[in-house]
């Protein structure tokens, strides 16, 4: 009987663990199964007055996601943009690379910025670092629904100049500050039309070719029949002692497939998160257009988070950028936000010459793309911890990868490679 294996959950990791499979045991019956009735979500598109766009700045950073690229350029054209991040805090724009020199003199002296090397773990960031300048950039960014604490990672050492450093190993850290202290070029790849719904639709496709079925719109749940065996209900074929299974379901949505599960997370106010589009006509230069994303935290425009080079990413000739945003409680309107972020960008903007045609802002639209929440992460570890003990006795069932907050996409191929050689090629030979 030919051997069955089901992953459960449809993302990026399980596509990449699935290809695995394929290429080393050709004869396995292999199947993804998906609760939603989209294949990919995390690369869908939206749409904003006719302009598709990501739902937020996608990309892949070269050199840092070589395996990824390498992945993607065998199905599909991908192209390459040659610039770095840029921070923008207050009114100050600068370079993701630029030394403690040449940042504003007014940020290193109300904050206490130092020009000598910090080296800090990341559970010690709030002790060795001056809060008031970590509660400016939180405040500036979110309101008093989430702490300094909840937000840690989003603020250092991103807002921070090179000689501030992270002591932890994690490859995504390592690499920046490659890119910080000018050891490596920074350049970001995209598909060629600068969506990565055409990444979505290419993988859809490989998977097809490949002979890995997919089925959408089979959700799945799992129930403690004794001890020692679940009970799967969606699809029956799970049940059948032999097949495989492997759950690659992150760690919360999952909690809510496992039937009578104990812990659950204190409840949470969702935050609202949106994207939109800004035109700017009769511009000379752009200040912005020096970097593919800027990060954003300013007091000027409360809740902006990112503003990314759209034009350039999607090959458009006319000058638009898109902007992320959270609401914020300090401005209860989401056009007075936009407002706030219209006056901020026109800070880095220079008219034509000889043109006496003023300066013009058209925002496209705007659209709501997801709530976010800020859980605790002991409350994280607790469900997690659960979750592996609810599972432990299933026979022939594997859950190697307890994914327990929104990872980027060279993240899933880095989980996928360890795991599929640690975990998973052994329990299929």
């Amino acid at each position: 009987m030919k051997k069955k294996i089901y992953l459960i959950g449809l993302n990026l990791y399980s596509i990449i663990l699935a290809l695995k499979i394929r290429k080393d045991f050709k004869n396995i019956d292999i199947n993804i199964l998906e609760a939603s009735g989209n294949f990919l979500n995390a690369y869908s598109s939206v749409k904003i007055k006719g302009y598709k766009c990501n739902p937020g700045f996608h990309a892949l950073e070269n050199i840092r996601s070589k395996n990824l690229i390498s992945l993607f350029s065998k199905i599909l054209k991908l192209k390459k943009i040659k610039k770095t991040r840029g921070i923008l805090i207050g009114k100050n724009l600068i370079s993701y690379t630029d030394q403690y020199s040449k940042w504003p003199l007014i940020l290193k002296k109300n904050f206490k910025l130092f020009e000598k090397k910090i080296n800090i773990k990341p559970n010690q960031i709030k002790k060795k670092i001056d809060n008031k300048y970590l509660t400016y950039l939180k405040n500036n960014i979110t309101d008093d629904r989430i702490s300094v604490s909840k937000n840690i990672s989003l603020l250092y050492p991103w807002f921070f100049s090179p000689n501030y450093k992270i002591n932890y190993h994690d490859e995504g850290f390592v690499f920046n500050q490659k890119i910080r202290d000018k050891r490596l070029k920074h350049s970001f790849v995209f598909p060629k039309n600068g969506l990565f719904e055409s990444i979505s639709v290419a993988l859809k496709k490989l998977l097809k070719k490949k002979n890995i079925t997919v089925n959408l719109k089979t959700p799945i749940s799992f129930e403690k029949k004794n001890k020692n065996e679940i009970l799967f209900h969606g699809n029956s074929e799970l049940n059948e002692k032999e097949s495989i299974k492997i759950l690659c379901i992150p760690v919360v949505p999952l909690t809510r497939c496992i039937k009578n599960f104990k812990k659950k997370l204190p409840k949470l106010e969702p935050i609202k998160y949106f994207t939109g589009l800004m035109e700017i006509k009769n511009l000379k230069k752009n200040i912005l257009d020096k970097f593919s994303e800027i990060i954003v935290s300013s007091e000027e425009a409360p809740g902006l988070r990112r503003i990314s080079l759209f034009s350039e990413i999607t090959g458009l000739k006319k000058k638009i950028y898109q902007y992320e945003f959270s609401e914020h409680n300090s401005i209860k309107d989401v056009k007075k936000q936009i407002i706030k972020i219209n006056q901020l960008m026109s800070k880095f903007v220079i008219l034509k010459s000889n043109n006496n045609k003023k300066l013009k802002f058209v925002n496209i639209g705007y659209v709501f793309i997801r709530n976010f929440f800020s859980p605790n992460q002991n409350d994280i570890k607790k469900i997690s911890d659960e979750t592996v003990e609810f599972f432990k006795n299933e026979k022939n069932f594997l859950f190697p990868r307890q994914i327990t907050w929104p990872i980027n996409s060279n993240k899933h191929m880095i989980y996928a490679n360890e795991d599929y050689n640690n975990v998973i090629k052994k329990n299929l030979k």
